[in-house]
């Protein structure tokens, strides 16, 4: 079986479904299968991989070009709606099968809008207008994919395509050491509108008695929060330290108290994989992925804002309680997220969209 993933990679952008594929590539490579990982975009030749990477371009053409050259029989597509109407329309000339994995639930919603702030009402309505054209070419596209995979059990039912798989994401747990002077809560992710760091702002200076500091981490996607680098309005227990690589995010993530968690409903962040299979609980204000926090007892969903200040200022004081939490949440990533199981569901899947071609 040979495979071309396509994705951006996690040495040129660092987030949740480039840190799977990175680990899906290194899966499948290990049993012996002959995977092309297309770095969207480039990739940093210093890392030292131990599978395939092709740097293509940002663009269908370039995409499409390498996949003729590569000749796969089955193309792994985790790069959300971009571009995925260009390769669909060239598939048969490919001759190859197309698995699409739901990285996010607006995947699912062809016409999903994040507004970007501070646009003008013309920028706006431009933005709006060709978010329209790309929902309507991806909806065609999208019907056309041999199979689909979803990260988080609750979007089966939303997939209509008869081959269909849940395979939940793999924490990947490799990291650097990192410490601070005082205990810190943390905040992951790229700050952008939808992600609300400003909440985790708000939550610092909720809680600015509790010998307690706020750390954040990401990189600035938009520019209404460029003021994290240089306004002096910042609560004193806030720290923005930036964008970090996933080895060092890590090493944060695990010598912090516990994660905390602002973003809207995605797909299923990568992010408590690393708190849970660091033994850490996360509060999450508006999401739940498949019910598992609140089912597995691996942290709390808040709702509202005032609860989760309750709910972080409770849980800093009480240390018994993480440590139930840190435990079960260790578990947890050892049973029903594992590596190993997920790869083999995967190859198990793909042979079975390519015994079912024609």
């Amino acid at each position: 079986m040979k495979i071309v993933l396509i994705n951006a990679h996690y040495t040129h952008i660092l987030g949740g479904s480039e840190i799977q594929c990175h680990q899906i590539a290194q899966g499948l490579t290990e049993l012996g299968i002959d995977l092309t990982y297309l770095a969207i975009g480039g990739y940093n030749d210093a890392a030292d991989l131990s599978y395939k990477l092709l740097h293509v371009e940002k663009n269908p053409t370039s995409i499409i070009k390498a996949c003729k050259e590569l000749q796969p029989d089955l193309i792994y597509w985790r790069f959300n709606k971009n571009f995925l109407a260009s390769v669909v329309n060239e598939r048969e000339l490919l001759d190859t099968r197309l698995v699409f994995s739901v990285s996010h639930i607006h995947d699912l919603e062809p016409f999903a809008y994040k507004p970007i702030p501070n646009l003008s009402v013309l920028s706006r309505v431009k933005r709006r207008l060709a978010h329209l054209v790309k929902g309507i070419q991806f909806q065609k596209a999208f019907r056309k994919v041999d199979g689909v995979i979803c990260n988080n059990e609750e979007h089966l039912k939303d997939i209509t395509h008869t081959n269909k798989v849940y395979i939940p994401n793999s924490p990947f747990l490799e990291y650097e050491e990192f410490t601070w002077p005082r205990p810190y809560v943390v905040w992951v992710g790229n700050i952008k509108a939808h992600k609300h760091p400003e909440l985790f702002i708000d939550l610092a200076k909720s809680l600015n008695d509790q010998g307690v500091d706020f750390l954040m981490v990401g990189d600035i996607q938009q520019q209404a929060y460029e003021y994290l680098n240089i306004s002096k309005q910042l609560p004193g227990n806030f720290h923005f330290l930036g964008s970090k690589g996933v080895f060092e995010t890590n090493g944060i993530i695990k010598s912090s108290v516990f994660l905390v968690h602002t973003c809207e409903p995605e797909g299923f962040p990568n992010v408590f994989l690393q708190a849970w299979g660091f033994s850490k609980p996360v509060i999450s204000l508006f999401f739940d992925p498949g019910g598992v926090i609140l089912n597995e007892d691996v942290g709390f969903v808040s709702g509202d804002f005032e609860t989760m200040v309750d709910q972080v200022s409770n849980l800093l004081e009480d240390d018994s309680q993480r440590q139930e939490i840190g435990a079960r949440a260790t578990s947890m990533i050892q049973r029903k997220f594992v590596k190993e199981v997920n790869i083999q569901k995967l190859i198990s899947f793909c042979e079975s969209i390519l015994n079912s071609k024609g």
